[in-house]
């Protein structure tokens, strides 16, 4: 009896640690995933109609992730920022222009420029003056000024463009993620109940023998295996909560308002049908596809440009105007002569060339500075991502390697781990077997159908994985 119990007790703890600790590994995962999903998109423009069920594939719905997304509509902006940016170093190539138009109280002035009767001192209001300025101006030349401004201002769009594909790289991998989470919790909330009919029917089978008397009955087994039966029970709660938090960060991601009867169009995990391509293939796409190089390396010439235009601060810059005035009163003549001047009657205007130049004894030299460190910041991390990205690669590829030839070897494990359950219980129900090889058969095919499930999920988030790294799925979204 004891070596029974102490059987029962090492075979019970197999039965928890062995068959169903990847339900809490899975739950932490995706509880992770929930968090780092942006919630509360905002009302969805998706309506049910006629209160049908909206039925996804993985396509659809990195298509409806990518449409919603606020993190894709910010970046889209971060654009309009550097479009306006070159909105403005295109219009300073053309003339500046300002007018000044004034209106107000006229003293009176009486007499001419040499002699009159009124005090200047002490004002006598009886009349409105009108006054309008024109200045026009027109750059020259400014050193390059202009021209690195426009220069930083295009390669900021690039920059901009490349975020809004790094933001949809992001958005298509945590799909994929949550996708395929979604049908691993599933695929072993499945097999949970698949363990848990057949210790229902074993448990069916040992009471109707107990109760017709049978000789190999025993009732002892009987209570090992309702005890097995509980923790089966108390596992398969914890899979359907794993299946529900899958599925709500799932519906968080697409937007699609909480009560929305919702499910995706697969049943069940499979292995990616592609095959991969050769690594070189892979590190190539990397350089010439992931939006982290484009950012890195357009980034690089803004920052040249910002650069120059702070250098030719140390230059005079170089520019022709016009200049024009009118003004007139109600109380008062037209001073004709050159040598006077009247602000509230006069007409003058003229046409210079002129020369602007700041001497600020150390400013302009602190800017050059602080604009070759942010050049050279932006130059140690090209060289980082040179080394991390192709890294980066070579891991998935190699993660993709190993879960491609694991596969195999997985499910030919866990089935004939299966074949091995259904002798037991066979055993079992002839009396030529004891309730431990049970135990012993549900622990190693749990275990082998788990490492199945798990190795087919890791060759689908390493296909993602990859294709992320390289760039290829904002390529395969765009086609």
């Amino acid at each position: 009896m004891n070596k029974q119990d102490s059987g029962y007790r090492i075979q019970d703890s197999g039965l928890r640690e062995g068959l169903f600790i990847i339900l809490f590994t899975v739950y932490c995962l995706l509880f992770t995933v929930y968090l780092s999903s942006t919630p509360a998109y905002g009302q969805d423009n998706t309506q049910k109609k006629d209160n049908q069920k909206i039925v996804l594939n993985l396509e659809q719905c990195i298509k409806k992730a990518i449409e919603i997304s606020p993190e894709i509509g910010e970046s889209r902006y971060e654009e309009e920022v550097y479009k306006s940016k070159k909105l403005q170093a295109d219009s300073a190539v053309y003339p500046q222009i300002e007018v000044l138009a004034l209106t107000g109280p006229s003293p009176r002035a009486r007499g001419d420029q040499l002699d009159s009767p009124d005090d200047s001192t002490r004002p006598t209001i009886n009349g409105i003056f009108g006054i309008a300025e024109v200045t026009l101006t027109q750059p020259i030349y400014t050193f390059g000024k202009i021209s690195s401004y426009k220069e930083a201002a295009l390669s900021g769009i690039k920059v901009a463009k490349a975020g809004v594909e790094k933001k949809t790289s992001d958005i298509i991998l945590r799909t994929k993620e949550l996708y395929w989470s979604l049908l691993l919790t599933r695929d072993i909330k499945n097999l949970v109940l698949e363990i848990k009919d057949e210790f229902v029917t074993s448990i069916e089978k040992a009471e109707r023998q107990l109760e017709a008397g049978s000789p190999w009955a025993d009732e002892l087994n009987l209570f090992k295996l309702r005890a097995f039966l509980g923790e089966v029970e108390r596992n398969l709660n914890e899979a359907e909560k794993s299946e529900a938090l899958a599925k709500n960060a799932l519906m968080t991601s697409l937007g699609l308002p909480k009560g929305t009867e919702f499910d995706i169009a697969e049943a069940s995990l499979s292995p990616e049908d592609k095959m991969p391509e050769d690594i070189k293939n892979y590190l190539k796409n990397a350089t010439e596809l992931r939006p982290e190089f484009i950012q890195l390396k357009e980034g690089l010439n803004a920052k040249k440009a910002l650069l120059d235009a702070e250098k030719s601060n140390f230059y005079p810059q170089l520019f022709i105007g016009l200049s024009g005035s009118i003004a007139d009163a109600s109380n008062r003549n037209r001073v004709e002569n050159p040598f006077i001047y009247d602000y509230f009657s006069h007409v003058y205007g003229a046409a210079y060339l002129g020369l602007k130049w700041s001497v600020d004894f150390g400013i302009t030299q602190g800017k050059v500075k602080e604009a070759e460190a942010e050049y050279y910041k932006l130059l140690e991390k090209k060289r980082f991502a040179d080394e991390a990205i192709p890294l980066q690669v070579r891991k998935a590829y190699l993660e993709l390697e190993e879960a491609r030839k694991s596969i195999p070897e997985m499910e030919k494990a866990y089935k004939n781990a299966r074949k091995w359950l259904v002798a037991a219980i066979a055993n079992f129900d002839l009396g030529i077997g004891e309730a431990k090889e049970i135990a012993d058969a549900v622990t190693a095919y749990a275990q082998m159908k788990v490492n199945y499930l798990r190795t087919v999920y890791n060759h689908r988030m390493s296909f993602a994985n990859l294709s992320y790294a390289t760039g290829i799925d904002i390529k395969e979204v765009k086609s």
